[in-house]
């Protein structure tokens, strides 16, 4: 009996050891989904990814050696049976939820929150990066529009002269009576897009970079049917939108190096000239910007007296705080300096005199580097204020427009005037050390609609 019971144990534990392995074995690897391996990608990364492990990654691909994982690598991914194509990560936009994305990408709701090791669908906000069978992109259905009130799907399928059946197999119903108001519709022709918001004014909003991210600049672009007044806020932060070209506004906002990491919520409200208002709120995944700790820096005790610090904060806040209707600049911004050696990058982490790390570097140092110490204007604009001030020593601020800003500290001298207009590239002043400065250099900093933002940003790409 003794001898029994031991031979079942060992029969258990071998069952229980190689488990992995005889599910691996039984799975066809022809039926299942392929991921591409993405730039930083590793095979234990993969498999918490998609909750799988390591082992079986490794069994079902074959590999001789994990630690040698090429980018643009097809790995099949066990455990998945029944999903087929191409995982790729998509980015969910404004308006998406579990349904919307089930019928778009033609997945049903259980394969997307096994994918991605969803809890509850609430789980699925703007900006967060999803999982997703791609099958073929140029045969994904796209959303038609919203019902509208005391619209049904039979007058929807005639208005868009598409079958009516075909309405009802895309967005997985028993028939055209089972269509709920303000529903959004999916078929396999594109619409016009108007109510896709829940209102026929408003065809599309767009945020660019999506997740949000602290220290970054970010765009909201809304699409509308017919002329609006626009207002709205972005993680508390009041938007000033501005007329692009005929129903297209824009929105550039900055988000606060230290905003805390979560949920952001955009709100925004449109009306039209007969006062008739529509508002609608929409939770955005922000995401830390993963800044370094500097060194910790000994500096002049009374730079840090908030009795000095507290009204020179303000009166950068008040000059930089209008948002002027007119944009200057319609190309990159340049650099401020003719040798761009960088001493200090934006948003690292700082400690002051033995402090914790509650403070932050606004904007980029640049050290002297060049033959000489002139400081260029990155852009067209309006000097808005020139003055010498304790924390900042000497500075120089212009005005971009449509509230984006320059800032230029701890100059020794300027050379520019409040009310000049300046050019790209056009002297402003001479790098020095004054205010709190540990040696010459300059201080670059840009706002974003009265935030501190990313300058590099503005020297690789055109805003808006």
């Amino acid at each position: 009996m003794v001898k029994t019971l031991q031979l079942i144990r060992i029969i258990v534990i071998l069952a229980v050891v190689f488990t992995p392995f005889m599910k691996v074995a039984a799975q066809s690897s022809n039926d299942l989904p392929v991921y591409i391996v993405q730039a930083g990608d590793t095979i234990n990364s993969i498999a918490l990814r998609f909750g799988i492990s390591p082992q079986d990654l490794i069994a079902v691909n074959q590999i001789s050696n994990p630690d040698l994982l090429p980018v643009g690598t097809s790995l099949k991914i066990p455990g998945f049976e029944g999903v087929s194509g191409t995982l790729t990560l998509s980015i969910a936009p404004l308006g998406a939820n579990l349904r919307t994305i089930s019928r778009q990408y033609e997945v049903d709701e259980d394969t997307i929150i096994r994918l991605n090791q969803l809890t509850s669908p609430a789980q699925i906000y703007v900006g967060s990066t999803l999982i997703l069978p791609e099958k073929n992109p140029s045969a994904r259905i796209k959303p038609l529009k919203a019902l509208g009130e005391g619209e049904s799907a039979l007058e929807t399928a005639a208005q868009f002269l598409s079958n009516p059946w075909k309405l009802v197999i895309y967005n997985q119903k028993e028939s055209t009576a089972r269509f709920l108001s303000q529903e959004l519709i999916f078929s396999d022709i594109s619409g016009d897009e108007s109510g896709l918001f829940g209102s026929p004014w408003l065809k599309n909003i767009e945020i660019t970079p999506l997740p949000l991210r602290q220290g970054k600049t970010h765009v909201v672009r809304v699409y509308t049917s017919k002329p609006l007044n626009l207002s709205g806020s972005l993680n508390n932060v009041p938007l000033s939108f501005f007329k692009e070209q005929e129903n297209q506004y824009v929105a550039i906002q900055g988000i606060h190096a230290m905003a805390q990491p979560g949920l952001a919520l955009l709100t925004l409200k449109a009306q039209d000239d007969a006062q008739m208002s529509f508002e609608i709120e929409q939770p955005i995944l922000l995401e830390p910007g993963y800044y370094p700790q500097d060194v910790p820096l000994t500096v002049d005790p009374s730079t840090l007296d908030p009795a000095i610090t507290q009204p020179e904060d303000e009166l950068i806040r008040t000059v930089t705080k209008t948002a002027t209707p007119q944009r200057y600049w319609t190309e990159k911004f340049r650099v401020p300096v003719d040798e761009p050696c960088i001493r200090s990058w934006f948003g690292s982490r700082r400690s002051y005199n033995n402090s914790g790390y509650i403070y932050f570097h606004t904007g980029v140092d640049y050290g002297v580097c060049a033959n000489n110490l002139n400081i260029y204007s990155p852009a067209p604009g309006v000097v808005v204020y020139v003055g010498e001030l304790t924390v900042r020593g000497i500075s120089t601020i212009i005005d971009h427009g449509w509230g984006v800003y320059s800032g230029f500290w701890h100059q020794s001298a300027p050379k520019v005037n409040v009310g000049d207009f300046v050019e790209t590239g056009q002297i402003i002043g001479e790098i020095g050390g004054t205010g709190r400065a540990t040696g010459p250099h300059l201080h670059w900093e840009v706002w974003a609609n009265g935030v501190q933002v990313e300058p590099l940003d503005w020297l690789e790409k055109v805003y808006p």
